[in-house]
């Protein structure tokens, strides 16, 4: 008896051995610069980009550090998180004394990738992400709300998004001839963009036909005879930096030109700024809004509102 007793608690031994050795939401996955992610409910999570404060508070997490754009230009509510900079200058002192165990990074920011020695030597881990894409979006939050246990906020704020994305991509007809200039204006210049960017994407997906493909001057020069050629059936505009001083600079080196004012696009009403919200910064779970603003624009009788 006694002995079948001693089996039956080896048993149940290594069945909770097994248990306390079970993956982790994070185990056999990588950050942007393929290592892998450890991430657990009991880290301290500081952000140092905007978009990914959100992403982990959509995710129910709580933060103790974030980068002054989290609320001064996205209004997040961090609670009593410590300011640790900003998105390029992010403060070492000040993320160490927020009590972060974790930093959560950018992969497209230089200023973001030299910190990792000095991070990683004050203990603080270090996770890269990069976000371009709503499947983009969707597996970091796979990430997130696998860590705090809110899969109902995934439910929510991802697969909802999803389904609402996939409804209008339903509807687009399958039209390939249509053509595109998308421009991002600065204070100080202006560039034609490809389908780097998430409006360039969600266009490419709608199947327009961008000029700078076709004519690659366009992103080093963008020599206003080339568009004039061209003559895009739309024009799409981000702004970077200040908004006031890029549509200055473009009412002043492109808009007062009378051919540019000649151009299809212009004279039929679909010369365009695109909202920061929507386009520069990462919607998150609006989303689906950033594809129904597109949407609208281009097939006003399928999207009759934005």
């Amino acid at each position: 008896m006694r002995r079948v007793f001693l089996i039956l608690l080896a048993a149940l031994t290594l069945l909770l051995l097994a248990a306390c050795a079970a993956p982790k939401p994070s185990d056999g996955l990588t950050d942007a610069l393929g290592r892998p992610i450890e991430l657990t409910a009991e880290d301290k999570i500081a952000a140092c980009h905007a978009s990914f404060a959100d992403c982990w508070l959509l995710a129910g997490g709580e933060l103790v550090g974030v980068t002054a754009d989290a609320f001064e230009d996205h209004g997040l509510a961090v609670g009593d998180a410590a300011i640790i900079g900003t998105a390029k200058t992010v403060d070492p002192e000040a993320l160490v004394a927020s009590g972060a165990t974790v930093a959560l990074l950018s992969a497209d920011l230089t200023a973001h990738l030299e910190l990792e020695a000095a991070l990683t030597d004050l203990g603080i881990r270090c996770l890269y992400f990069r976000v371009d894409t709503f499947g983009d979006y969707a597996g970091l939050m796979k990430l997130f709300c696998s860590v705090t246990g809110r899969a109902d906020l995934y439910a929510q704020n991802v697969t909802a998004v999803g389904e609402r994305i996939d409804a209008i991509r339903a509807q687009i007809p399958a039209d390939e001839s249509r053509t595109v200039l998308l421009m991002r204006a600065y204070s100080s210049g202006i560039k034609a963009k490809r389908d780097d960017n998430l409006a360039g994407r969600i266009l490419k997906e709608f199947g327009l036909r961008n000029i700078a493909d076709a004519s690659p001057s366009l992103l080093e020069d963008m020599g206003l005879e080339h568009i004039v050629a061209a003559d895009p059936d739309y024009i799409f505009v981000l702004t970077m930096g200040s908004e006031e001083a890029a549509r200055s600079y473009l009412s002043a080196q492109i808009e007062s030109n009378p051919a540019f004012a000649a151009l299809s696009a212009v004279q039929n009403g679909r010369y365009v700024m695109l909202p920061k919200a929507l386009f520069h910064y990462k919607p998150n779970e609006s989303w689906d809004e950033s594809y129904a603003f597109l949407a609208h624009i281009l097939y006003p009788e399928i999207f009759p509102t934005s």
